[in-house]
């Protein structure tokens, strides 16, 4: 569904060039349009019955109260402050809204993308999302899903399975159940299926990381065939990039990726971190934007937060896809088709792990859309985090 909001983000993707002279400008202006979550729910509601003013607070806190307690559902503290706080709400909030207005599965999963725009939709490898999922797409209440979690266990026990059940896996079964009783009893019978989460996402990241950071990988193979943001261009040396038997140490291999210069990033004495570099970005942007930390508890299989995951899934998709096809053929440029080739991949890694599409109106998603749509997309992301760093160390020097 395109609105006002979404096509007036859809238009820098195409408007907004690099070779301006002006195009940092240009860029951190497009940053300024993202909205609040006061904006998104004001649009949500108004395409689900709200006719009063977009502006009257009241009004909209009332229309929202009144649809929680149709729905036999008491209304989340705290509901004006939705429209007078920066602060997002939280994840449980966003599927008790999704219970309130009616809501199916395919509903909820638009409202993650287009009002929550972050984290995942609906876990089904969670027990409480598993029985959120069956009720939703049931057309059963809030109520019968609290009924539903009083007579099964809320989590399996880790470690009885060597065998990692996929989310999909589970979903399919539960779209063979068609009563509460048949999900009660699957949900005791196949209670050690919910010991883990994010199995697809983490095996997904764990590849694509080996694929660019491994030994012989594609970030050595760029540094061997290709020219980088960080050669000498007085002497023409190129830059160096060390790697061990494993591959790339996380920290460099992060780096290499937005092909910045580990001595300049040292000076914002940020303690092996770009905080200081996303300053400019906007807060959904920069919350659990990819880091070194991250990458280091997936690799190890440690829980991380779902909007940590999904932003790293999308940085390496990209990467992988753009520096595949640069070491392929021996430069950046990318051919008119590419753009849609590389989003439909992305979105395709997105989805098969449970998580949202790409959506113009996230502006962590615009970046990555932006510089695929771009003659040399992998040269233009990087040229934005060199400009932010250039920007970063003038205040910080």
């Amino acid at each position: 569904m395109t609105s006002k909001y979404t096509s007036t983000l859809q238009s820098p993707l195409e408007s907004a060039s690099f070779e301006d002279d002006n195009f940092m400008e240009e860029l951190l202006r497009v940053v300024q349009l993202f909205r609040p979550f006061s904006e998104a729910v004001t649009e949500f509601i108004s395409e689900h019955g709200y006719k009063g003013d977009a502006a009257d607070t009241d009004a909209k806190v009332a229309f929202i109260r009144n649809t929680f307690e149709k729905a036999d559902m008491a209304p989340p503290r705290g509901i004006r402050e939705w429209f007078t706080a920066a602060q997002p709400i939280k994840r449980d909030t966003a599927f008790l809204i999704c219970f309130a207005f009616g809501l199916d599965g395919g509903e909820t999963d638009e409202f993650f993308q287009r009002y929550y725009a972050r984290e995942r939709s609906l876990n089904c490898h969670q027990v409480q999302e598993a029985v959120y999922y069956f009720c939703l797409n049931n057309g059963l209440s809030y109520a019968e899903s609290l009924d539903i979690q009083a007579h099964v266990p809320l989590a399996g026990e880790g470690g009885k399975s060597s065998v990692a059940v996929h989310t999909s896996s589970i979903i399919e079964e539960l779209n063979h159940l068609e009563t509460k009783e048949e999900l009660i009893a699957y949900l005791t019978e196949n209670i050690d299926k919910f010991s883990g989460s994010n199995v697809t996402a983490y095996e997904k990241i764990r590849f694509l990381w080996a694929r660019a950071a491994g030994n012989g990988g594609l970030l050595m193979q760029e540094r061997e065939k290709l020219p980088s943001i960080l050669d000498d261009n007085a002497t023409g040396k190129k830059s160096a990039i060390r790697a061990g038997s494993e591959g790339i140490k996380p920290w460099d291999a992060y780096l290499a990726i937005l092909q910045l210069d580990k001595r300049e990033v040292k000076q914002l004495n940020a303690e092996r971190s770009i905080r200081p570099i996303l300053k400019k970005l906007h807060t959904d942007a920069q919350d659990s934007f990819p880091d070194r930390q991250g990458i280091d508890r997936i690799l190890r299989g440690e829980h991380v937060s779902y909007e940590r995951v999904r932003k790293w899934l999308v940085l390496l998709t990209f990467y992988t896809f753009w520096a595949q096809k640069a070491v392929i053929q021996g430069n950046y440029r990318a051919e008119p088709e590419d753009a849609d080739r590389c989003l439909a991949n992305m979105n395709k890694h997105l989805t098969d792990a449970g998580y949202p599409e790409l959506y113009v109106g996230n502006p962590y998603d615009w970046i990555f859309m932006y510089a695929s749509k771009s003659d040399e997309p992998l040269y233009v992301f990087r040229y934005i985090w060199n400009e932010l760093l250039a920007s970063a160390l003038e205040e910080h020097l």
